[in-house]
């Protein structure tokens, strides 16, 4: 349920603003001659073209016989949830990833295996990765931070573009929302 506190909240904050795209820049080392796209929902997602493969990648799929890699798109994705007590709600979702579970889609009951995470210190209150989705789930106060790096990187690279990434969004301080205003009595 929608409390009046949660619409003021998600009114209020733009996860944009967090990581705004000079930012995003800065840290993924994106030339001001490629194109990104900000995508707008209940996140915010940077989309751009990532670089072609490099000279060593081409040799090493050509001698190992594979295909070549390919120009892939690279994104970074950031959400912003307003949790009652976030190092709670974190615990909790890491416990519960950590052992795997089940949803019920049309009808049927689906298995969501355990999944791969690590601490990650010194990144906000207290924070885990998620290696097989490249995300990191960041606690601050009241409220979680998810990221999604998506780059063509190696897998401590991604983990380290994403908590400095994180570092970048958790030292905005953004005005708080403005109290609802009273109706009527």
């Amino acid at each position: 349920m929608m409390t009046p506190f949660l619409l003021a909240f998600l009114a209020a904050v733009d996860p944009c603003s967090y990581l705004p795209e000079k930012d995003v820049r800065q840290l993924f080392e994106i030339p001001e001659t490629t194109p990104i796209r900000a995508v707008r929902a209940d996140s915010c997602s940077y989309i751009w073209m990532g670089l072609p493969p490099s000279g060593p990648q081409l040799r090493e799929a050509l001698m190992a016989g594979k295909r070549l890699p390919p120009r892939a798109n690279e994104s970074l994705s950031l959400r912003i949830e307003p949790v009652p007590n976030a190092i709670k709600e974190l615990d909790a979702r890491f416990e519960k990833l950590t052992k795997g579970y089940t949803v019920e889609r049309d009808g049927k009951e689906l298995s969501v295996k355990p999944q791969q995470l690590e601490w990650v210190p010194n990144v906000g209150e207290k924070a885990f990765w998620n290696s097989s989705l490249s995300q990191l789930v960041v606690a601050r106060k009241n409220e979680l931070f998810s990221l999604v790096v998506k780059k063509q990187m190696k897998p401590a690279d991604l983990l380290a573009a994403a908590a400095t990434a994180a570092q970048a969004a958790l030292r905005k301080q953004l005005p708080p929302p403005a109290p609802p205003v009273a109706g009527p009595r």
